[in-house]
């Protein structure tokens, strides 16, 4: 099949388009301040939602280490920052790289024992979280256990020069993982997925190659995360494992997906905007702790009341005969 004359992906890659470049044409509107430096954090979360759910939202294989890969990509852009004078998009094409090679070996390791299926997979990918920080806090290329200073490597470069540039290259992300996201809901490689999601051992008895193709999703996924890392260490000027692998950040990510609703690709989107929105909303209350307990029971509610999430709800509103369709 070519994606390019599926007539189901003109939309959708249509509004992705319109999307970027909306975002692109504020940016001389928002300014260098808070509204760019908001906004370049909102992008970088699409599209850590959107890769977790590439992978964990269509096959149903609930990763809690997502964050590692994102930590990986930030550790990798670091260390070419600091080693070489290689321009941007090499240490964004490592971070991807890397990422996504470690999640390949990770996939092809786990997903050739039928044990480690379920609830199991979700507790080792958490593991290897631990595994992977601890490994990075012993390297003193990567790390070291003192942390990475990358403002000072970055300093006249292009990348470096603004965050107006950080979020340009947010948009440009965000937008490939919603492209990959929508394209993947078309497709006989998506289905395949989601019939590993709905009964994975009648999917390997109607022929679907289940192992090579939960490998290459999370492969995917992984890079994709790796990706958004690169930037995120420009941002942070001074990389360390606490902040880079922060527990929250997987715990965040799964949140904003469940919240928007994983049975439609742009869900993850819709999740993020209302969890990014609420939380800075929130923390003008001035308590960090507050803020997350209101967003946490807000999920389980939304869990409770509304089980495809804000973007099934949506659909609900707009095509109810369709979310009937689905209902059953």
């Amino acid at each position: 099949m070519k994606l390019s004359f599926d007539p189901s992906l003109r939309r959708p890659l249509v509004m992705i388009a319109a999307g970027v470049a909306a975002a692109l044409a504020l940016l001389p509107v928002l300014g260098s301040g808070f509204a760019v430096t908001f906004g370049f954090q909102f992008l970088i979360w699409i599209v850590l939602a959107l890769s977790w759910s590439l992978f964990s939202g269509n096959t149903g294989y609930a990763s809690f280490g997502h964050g590692v890969f994102f930590g990986i990509g930030t550790y990798v852009a670091a260390a070419v920052f600091r080693s070489t004078e290689a321009p941007f998009v090499v240490a964004l094409l490592a971070a991807g790289l890397v990422a996504g090679l470690l999640a390949l070996v990770l996939g092809v390791a786990v997903f050739s024992s039928p044990r480690f299926a379920g609830d199991l997979f979700g507790l080792v990918t958490l593991a290897m979280a631990f595994i992977v920080m601890t490994i990075v806090s012993n390297t003193s290329f990567l790390d070291g256990g003192t942390g990475v200073f990358v403002r000072e490597h970055t300093d006249g470069t292009w990348i470096g020069a603004s965050t107006r540039h950080l979020f340009v290259v947010g948009a440009l992300l965000a937008g490939l993982a919603a492209i990959t996201a929508a394209v993947t809901s078309v497709t006989r490689w998506g289905a395949a997925l989601r019939s590993i999601r709905d009964d994975e051992s009648v999917a390997e008895s109607l022929g679907v190659p289940t192992y090579r193709y939960k490998v290459v999703a999370f492969a995917v996924s992984g890079a994709i995360a790796g990706l958004a890392g690169a930037p995120q260490a420009v941002f942070l000027g001074y990389v360390e494992v606490g902040a880079v692998f922060a527990l929250h950040i997987p715990l965040f990510v799964i949140m904003m997906a469940i919240l928007g609703g994983m049975s439609r690709w742009w869900g993850p989107v819709v999740g993020a905007a209302v969890v990014v929105a609420l939380r800075e909303a929130l923390l003008g209350l001035g308590s960090a702790e507050v803020a997350q307990i209101i967003v946490g029971v807000s999920l389980v509610v939304v869990i409770a009341v509304m089980p495809h999430g804000l973007s099934g709800v949506a659909v609900k509103v707009r095509k109810p005969q369709l979310a009937k369709e689905e209902a059953r």
